[in-house]
């Protein structure tokens, strides 16, 4: 082989070996700003206030059906706060934002407000609905509980 066509395919290796590595760095740097976006999203007043009411005021099925009943605003910014945490579920899974990092943000507050106040939630609306709602949430927040990220 000449040397001409040895540099040529040298430079063409390094142009796709670099050509990789621009890619992963800008695939890690959107995966890094879609994390701070939903950050910043779960961070809204609204969505906090659907948590807070989350935990405050359904214990049990009953509690939600009852509030549905009576305070409908209330309700359903509970059901915005939890929607945002099945998203939250849906991108850890499709694997847009890293697990580790939302784990170390969010672990907590997803155990938190899943365990006794969220299932019972999730069930009073899978019986309205007649099918299971917020899926990705469900498994989001178990798998916090099973990383130690509860009480």
């Amino acid at each position: 082989m000449d040397w001409i066509a040895f540099a040529s395919m040298l430079v063409a290796v390094v142009a796709v070996m670099y050509s990789v590595a621009i890619s992963r760095s800008q695939r890690k740097q959107e995966r890094r700003n879609l994390f701070l976006s939903l950050n910043e999203q779960l961070m809204h007043p609204d969505l906090q206030r659907g948590r807070t009411l989350l935990r405050d005021l359904i214990n049990d099925t009953q509690d939600a059906k009852d509030l549905f009943d009576r305070r409908q605003a209330e309700y359903w910014d509970i059901s915005q706060a939890v929607a945002m945490f099945d998203l939250l579920g849906l991108y850890v899974k499709r694997d847009y934002v890293d697990e580790d990092l939302v784990m170390a943000e969010w672990g907590k507050t997803l155990t938190l407000v899943y365990e006794k106040h969220g299932e019972s939630f999730i069930e009073a609306r899978e019986i309205s609905l007649g099918w299971p709602p917020y899926p990705h949430f469900k498994t989001l927040a178990e798998n916090a509980r099973a990383k130690g990220k509860g009480h």
